[in-house]
């Protein structure tokens, strides 16, 4: 093995150690929902947002493209996602009475689990633009949103079976970091989003209305996008053949 190939194996190595990171802050998060720690739970949850959201900048900076490598990066991404994206917010959701623990709710658990399965098995499941087919599972920030907000019971569940159709669907959504159309307004709206999430659950349950409204500035950006996407297509003139 030459001193190169030597070098770009130890840091292929070190960015899947940056990416396994995340794991550690989904085990912290689910410890914190099981000790009745929502606060501590939500921070560990946008820990791990922000490490998935800088290792795979980083990942495609500095992976080496012209090695075999033992580990393939996506699979483990796409691992460490399901929990931390998840598994831990249905853990959440049923600890934190975000839905009810009856039948409604299992259903509802179900279908987050389910149709992020199928979301994460996808062979196509983003364009050459970097949109997504569907909703990307990010429940991680849905679901501390509905706990935070207070919402009724029925009304969370309504939402999640909704989101949980839409990931299944062919609508489409941006990749923060990657698509380069809305990624300005997309990183400052998801960042405010995150930044908002956890300064509410340390208010939580006196959280104001108004000042709650701070909580939809990135769902209502990244919708905006979604429909602008939605639009364009829609009236896209169809190439002749």
């Amino acid at each position: 093995m030459t001193t190169n190939t030597a070098n770009e194996t130890r840091l292929d190595l070190m960015i899947h150690v940056l990416t396994v990171t995340g794991i550690f802050a989904g085990m912290a998060s689910l410890i914190s929902v099981l000790d009745k720690s929502p606060t501590s739970a939500i921070v560990w949850m946008m820990i791990a947002v922000a490490i998935d959201g800088v290792d795979g900048p980083i990942a495609r900076k500095w992976m080496s493209a012209s090695l075999a490598p033992r580990f393939n990066g996506y699979i483990l991404d796409l691992v460490i996602d399901y929990v931390t994206c998840v598994l831990v917010p249905c853990a959440f959701m049923w600890q934190f009475g975000v839905v009810t623990h009856g039948l409604s709710g299992q259903l509802a658990i179900a279908a987050v689990l389910g149709s992020s399965a199928m979301w994460f098995s996808q062979t196509n499941g983003e364009s050459d633009d970097h949109w997504f087919s569907g909703f990307p599972a990010a429940w991680n920030l849905v679901i501390p949103t509905l706990w935070i907000l207070e919402n009724n019971t029925t009304l969370n569940v309504v939402i999640t079976l909704a989101i949980s159709w839409l990931t299944l669907s062919k609508v489409e959504f941006p990749h923060t970091i990657k698509v380069k159309r809305f990624r300005i307004p997309n990183v400052i709206a998801s960042t405010i989003w995150m930044i908002s999430m956890i300064y509410f659950s340390f208010k939580e349950p006196n959280v104001g209305r108004i000042a709650s409204l701070v909580l939809f500035i990135g769902p209502i950006t990244i919708t905006t996008f979604v429909l602008i996407r939605i639009f364009e297509k829609r009236h896209t003139p169809l190439e002749v053949l």
